[in-house]
């Protein structure tokens, strides 16, 4: 790793405790108004930390800088950003917007590339009791490889995206288009 001046030290200590205390990082905004610079010299700071591979970011979304290297006190409640889509689109094109998920709710060998969000709305016939209301949002794995009995898996169904547990070991299903690794419920 390339040597980081004294300002990107200040710089990646300060988006560490950020995330730490708001559960977010920061946004460049928030780092140029805290060390009195301006965005653009903020950005430079960032896009320098992400060279010499401290903090590391996602393309097109919002507050989303993790750090790497100073990474290792971090907690694990650091969030995810993955694409949010809304019941009856296409999974494959462009997301709705962006969700920020806690990263302790996902297995370790889970990349958020290869993730998104969705509210299905009212679905009663989710698998193991379990109802879906309104308000809830599914994570989806997409690469979920090996089907196994027990996993349940979303499917594109004419219309209306389908949530069904497998019952066969490798079961076919041309239309799954992934794994359901996470319900959220919002507090009521």
């Amino acid at each position: 790793m390339k040597k980081i001046t004294k300002r990107q030290f200040e710089i990646a200590a300060f988006i560490r405790d950020f995330i730490d205390k708001n559960t977010i990082s920061p946004t460049l905004y928030d780092i140029a108004e805290y060390f009195s610079i301006k965005p653009s010299t903020a950005a430079a700071h960032v896009a320098a930390l992400e060279r010499k591979r401290v903090i590391m970011r996602q393309k097109g979304c919002r507050r989303s800088i993790r750090p790497v290297g100073m990474g290792a006190g971090l907690s694990k409640k650091s969030p995810v950003c993955v694409p949010f889509y809304r019941k009856n689109t296409d999974y494959s094109g462009p997301p709705s917007s962006f969700y920020h998920v806690d990263s302790s709710l996902l297995p370790d060998n889970v990349r958020a590339k290869d993730l998104f969000a969705v509210r299905l709305g009212f679905l009663n016939s989710f698998p193991a009791g379990v109802r879906i209301d309104p308000g809830d949002i599914l994570i989806v794995w997409t690469r979920p490889g090996r089907l196994h009995p027990g996993m349940i898996v979303m499917e594109q169904a004419e219309a209306n995206p389908v949530c069904r547990q497998v019952i066969m070991d490798s079961e076919p299903g041309p239309k799954v288009v992934g794994q359901v690794i996470a319900l959220l419920r919002p507090l009521k």
